[in-house]
């Protein structure tokens, strides 16, 4: 038997095998508020992997380090 539970963010009651772990918040979420989560995550991940390679001088940043570190700030 299923067991119904509400979406921790937008309370829609679905299904717990339907549900999905936040990678940000480790909640259980439902498919549209995890697909959103998801992409945050992403663009969080690449930020860092951007501040990484500024803080050391990653070879294809050269010469435009101020462009990548305002695009990072955006």
């Amino acid at each position: 038997m299923e067991m119904p539970v509400p979406c921790t963010r937008c309370d829609e009651i679905i299904e717990l095998n339907s549900t999905k772990e936040s990678p940000l918040t480790k909640k259980l979420l439902c498919y549209e508020c995890f697909s959103i989560d998801d992409k945050v995550n992403d663009l969080v991940e690449e930020a860092k992997n951007i501040q990484y390679d500024l803080d050391n001088y990653a070879e294809y940043m050269k010469g435009d380090r101020r462009g990548w570190k305002r695009n990072l700030k955006v």
